[in-house]
């Protein structure tokens, strides 16, 4: 396998102005963020350079933007963010129930990005996605399951380890489950797995992975592809030894319906915060996201590109080519509730 490349994609924040000489009679760009990022990376640099709109990024959790937006709304004061980047379908849905997007018209979203990674009504559009796998040891198998639905297969009695319930990840993939197939026999799915667990569901990606190589009864798992990438391009020589003992499988890539639809996939977005005053930069900074350059750069680190016909993707060098699920970000975060109320009762919390 090939390595992941060193300058993978970093996401968000840090207080940080991102300045230069056209920049200095610009009003700034607040961009919220619940994770932690380079300010000087590529996609708000080369926003700045050729627009003059220096991006002012500031790290903050999805509960406290909540709090500060609810805050503004009713003081009738200025939002505390022009742009929020938001991860997964579950928290895009929720920002967006409660009204905290301003809906925007892009022609260059609506051309460049699939309908199915943006709601520009709702206010958001997608610039990177993951896809969430199926990662096995193959040395401790007779039988490697090729789909989210074999994974409840009797034949993984006492093999399946996964995290816990609370990760959003796994929220997302029984919601992707429910609209699919439908709130009951996604339940059926989800207690299929919980009768096929080694052990408790808990843990992160990277401690599944080492349940895994080592002697024991894990030999399933499901995590997001980037984990397994970045362990095969570390610095670390057991970190990397570790990756290349496993190998990911594509789920649902051969049969037809939904056999065949693809590997689930989730998405990172930017939103136009409701009420902010620099809409237009904020649109023009969404339509950024979803340039080559930035694109292009999202494909040479760990995550998959939006846009159509940009490449090399380093996940594709290391993983191959594989069909994606083409269902709405939109329809899965619907089924957040849903999936939340049925992982509850099957005890995967």
């Amino acid at each position: 396998m090939s390595s992941a490349s060193s300058h993978a994609l970093r996401l968000l924040p840090l207080v940080a102005l991102v300045a230069s000489p056209l920049a200095l009679a610009a009003e700034p760009l607040k961009v919220f963020s619940p994770r932690l990022a380079d300010p000087e990376a590529p996609i708000y640099t080369t926003f700045t350079a050729e627009t003059g709109i220096p991006v002012e990024l500031v790290e903050i959790s999805m509960e406290a933007f909540t709090d500060g937006m609810r805050a503004a709304a009713e003081e009738g004061a200025t939002p505390p963010a022009d742009v929020l980047m938001v991860v997964d379908s579950a928290n895009i849905h929720r920002q967006r129930e409660a009204g905290w997007f301003q809906p925007l018209e892009s022609e260059t979203l609506e051309a460049r990005v699939p309908e199915a990674l943006r709601d520009l009504e709702a206010g958001w559009s997608g610039y990177a996605t993951r896809a969430r796998v199926i990662v096995v040891n193959e040395a401790k198998l007779d039988w490697v399951p090729e789909s989210y639905e074999a994974l409840t297969d009797p034949r993984l009695a006492g093999r399946l380890c996964l995290g816990g319930g609370a990760s959003a990840y796994n929220t997302s993939l029984v919601s992707a489950m429910v609209a699919h197939h439908g709130a009951e026999q996604a339940e059926a799915w989800v207690e299929g797995l919980a009768a096929n667990l080694a052990r408790p569901a808990g843990g992160r990606d990277g401690e599944l992975f080492a349940a895994l190589a080592e002697a024991g009864d894990c030999a399933v798992t499901v995590a997001n592809h980037y984990y397994l990438l970045r362990m095969l391009g570390g610095e670390e020589a057991e970190q990397r030894e570790l990756a290349e003992s496993l190998t990911l499988v594509w789920p649902n890539q051969a049969g037809e319906g939904l056999e065949g639809r693809g590997a689930y996939r989730n998405v990172a977005a930017f939103a136009v915060a409701r009420g902010t005053p620099n809409a237009d930069a904020a649109r023009l900074f969404l339509e950024h996201t979803a340039s080559d350059a930035v694109q292009q750069d999202v494909a040479e680190g760990i995550f998959y590109p939006v846009v159509a016909d940009i490449g090399p993707i380093e996940a594709v060098a290391v993983f191959g080519e594989a069909t994606m699920d083409a269902l709405a970000i939109t329809a899965m975060g619907e089924q957040a509730e849903t999936a939340r109320e049925i992982m509850a009762r099957a005890g995967w919390e």
